[in-house]
């Protein structure tokens, strides 16, 4: 607002000064030159000159702080005063007429002043009605935004009553707070349900995978694949019990101190047959006394799908795992990312299209959810020699 009365009242001073050379122009300049072509026409008609409030010189009487002006308008200092002046020749004559503008000049200086007093009073008026109209303009714009800041429900938002703009932009984000509200809770509510569905049939066939595996257990062939199953019921119902952990808001569960070098150790090997056969090998390196807060379900569900993509994108080389007080870095030889793949990494449903393992694309989207719920951050990093870095930063500061 201080910014546009600034350009108005610039405006207007301009057009007030504009104003004013104009009107200079019109009284005196064109005035003198009238009366310049009527006092010449005079001397050369033989009619003696009748100057009227302007002094009329010829050739010799000019005088000589006159004398050397080239023909034209000019405005001269003399004794203190400004004097307009008109230089004509004609026949080899040469014309003087001066008035006498210091009366003028005075005028104008006041008419400019006014102007500047103006100008400065609008700027102040401005500031002083621009604060006015603030507080009363932007103070319930201030207040919404801190309530939806605050999460604060859809029908206690400040100015819904209110008629004007305000009122209606207060509706507006009441309403799409309320449709927002409704799709989490339906999302939190399907989550939950089908992971409730799903964790009696995973139980079952756990249960079943062990009386199998424990009759089998004079078969070494039939044996594994008992176990196999055993392992993949297991593994099916963490999964389930962490998403129904991410069902939930972070605040209603409680989180102790995990010691995260089991739970890496753990993944590790459960994802250790994906590199059997390759040249690939894992190298685990870090402190075994690290415990972070975390829920074990969901720290394993984002630590696992990091390192089962590691394993499974490197053909040769070697999974470097870090483990310090505030990170853990995931690094693999694979084949690293497009920049196109970047930039949505970690969206729903985006993959590596030239990658010759195809997936659902929602790993890394897992991952980011489960590293938001615990407060946790996840970035990426293309190395210079190639592959993918992948770093969980436990706490909340900037990756070093």
């Amino acid at each position: 607002m201080l910014l546009m009365a600034f350009a108005l009242c610039s405006f207007f001073s301009l057009v007030a000064y504009v104003a004013v050379e104009i009107s200079e122009s019109q009284l005196i300049d064109h005035r003198l030159d009238k009366e310049a072509d009527r006092l010449i026409d005079q001397h050369i008609n033989n009619r003696p000159p009748d100057p009227e409030e302007v002094n009329f010189f010829i050739n010799s009487d000019i005088p000589d702080y006159l004398s050397d002006l080239p023909e034209g308008l000019h405005e001269v200092m003399h004794d203190g005063k400004e004097i307009t002046v008109i230089v004509r020749k004609v026949n080899d004559e040469t014309f003087v007429i001066t008035d006498d503008t210091s009366d003028f000049e005075i005028t104008e200086i006041l008419i400019f002043m006014s102007i500047g007093a103006g100008f400065l009073a609008s700027i102040l008026l401005a500031i002083i009605l621009g604060m006015a109209f603030a507080r009363r303009i932007v103070s319930p714009v201030t207040e919404l935004a801190d309530a939806v800041a605050r999460n604060e429900e859809p029908g206690k938002l400040p100015s819904l009553d209110a008629q004007d703009e305000i009122g209606m932009l207060a509706r507006t984000f009441a309403a799409r707070t309320e449709q927002l509200q409704q799709f989490l809770a339906d999302e939190k509510l399907f989550t939950g349900d089908v992971s409730h569905e799903l964790r009696t049939p995973l139980t079952i066939m756990l249960g079943a995978a062990e009386l199998l595996e424990t009759r089998l257990a004079q078969s070494p062939d039939d044996l594994e694949v008992a176990t196999r199953i055993r392992r993949i019921a297991s593994e099916a119902s963490e999964r389930v019990g962490a998403l129904l952990l991410l069902s939930q808001s972070p605040e209603m569960l409680g989180s102790a101190p995990l010691p995260i070098t089991h739970v890496i150790e753990r993944e590790i090997e459960r994802y250790r047959p994906m590199i059997e056969g390759k040249p690939v090998t894992v190298e685990f390196t870090g402190s075994p006394d690290v415990l972070v807060p975390a829920r074990v379900e969901l720290a394993g569900i984002a630590i696992g799908n990091l390192i089962r993509n590691a394993c499974q994108y490197t053909e040769q080389g070697c999974v470097r795992i870090k483990l310090t007080q505030d990170r853990l870095v995931i690094e693999d030889n694979g084949p690293g990312l497009p920049e196109n793949v970047r930039e949505r990494l970690f969206s729903r449903f985006v993959r590596g299209a030239d990658s010759q393992h195809v997936g659902s694309g929602l790993g890394l989207a897992i991952v980011k959810r489960v590293a938001d719920h615990l407060g946790w951050q996840i970035h990426h990093e293309s190395p210079v020699s190639g592959g993918s870095r992948f770093i969980l930063q436990f706490a909340a500061t900037t990756p070093r």
